[in-house]
């Protein structure tokens, strides 16, 4: 019995030391697999270490020796803040000319509402020149997003203060009113007289349009034959003054009869009866 039981204790002696050796090399396994992963993952990288270096101390000689922009002459701006401009090529400010990207300058110019088209002149060494051509805007769109500009192609200009053009540009309202109000501004601007009167257009139903003008008249156009039913207007406020006489309507919109509304004061006419 005693050599049974010392044999069975050296037998559990063996399988202890068998374990603890096998999770030592585990360690040691796990320790050399991580050393391994991080000196792959080191030889890896290292060309783009090296590549960030050199960029690094490259850019930082051109900077050093003044092929950095320092100078930015903007021309074509009339309503655009420059500041705008200045803003997206001062992020550039820590690059060498050499390294910008332009086209990318380019876009971000080109994404301004303002601009119709623009072009970016490099004048070496430190020198940026911006030439812009900017959007011409012919009305003031009111819809449920706020107050935006209309330029002559229909797109939107976004504009922070528009105080400046509702002294002398026509409100426009409706849907798809700034794809269509270039071609009625036309007819109506043929006689410009008349055309400083208006104060306001609506397209209707995306198909016509009613003119709303500063004495309180409102002229309602036909789908068809716009140009021709406007005429009739215009030849009528040459003879007859009718933006004076205190219409509130004017109905073309069936091509054989013209309608007319006039401002009743039912006030007036209840103290003429008394």
């Amino acid at each position: 019995m005693l050599t049974s039981k010392f044999y069975s204790n050296n037998f559990n002696n063996e399988i202890k030391k068998d374990i603890f050796s096998k999770k030592i090399l585990n360690k040691k396994n796990l320790i050399i697999l991580i050393i391994f992963l991080i000196t792959f993952y080191f030889f890896l990288n290292l060309n783009k270490i090296i590549t960030s270096f050199k960029f690094e101390f490259f850019n930082q000689l051109l900077v050093n020796n003044g092929f950095v922009i320092k100078n930015i002459e903007i021309k074509g701006t009339n309503h655009l803040n420059k500041n705008e401009i200045l803003k997206i090529i001062s992020s550039y400010n820590k690059i060498n000319i050499f390294s910008i990207n332009f086209k990318n300058v380019y876009d971000e110019i080109n994404n301004i509402t303002w601009v119709k088209k623009g072009s970016i002149e490099i004048v070496y060494p430190n020198t940026i020149k911006v030439i812009l051509t900017e959007k011409e805007p012919i009305a003031i769109l009111q819809n449920k997003f706020g107050n935006r500009l209309i330029s002559k192609s229909g797109n939107l200009i976004l504009a922070k203060n528009l105080n400046y053009f509702k002294n002398h540009l026509p409100i426009v309202n409706g849907k798809d009113a700034e794809k269509n109000i270039g071609s009625i501004l036309k007819i109506v601007n043929l006689n410009k007289d008349f055309a400083k009167n208006i104060w306001s257009f609506t397209f209707v139903n995306q198909r016509r349009w009613d003119i709303h003008f500063k004495q309180g008249l409102t002229i309602r156009l036909p789908y068809k034959n716009t140009r021709e039913a406007l005429q009739k207007v215009i030849t009528l406020n040459e003879n007859f003054k009718i933006l004076n006489i205190g219409l509130i309507e004017i109905d073309l919109r069936k091509p054989d009869q013209i309608l007319g509304k006039i401002n009743v004061d039912k006030k007036l006419i209840s103290e003429k009866r008394n």
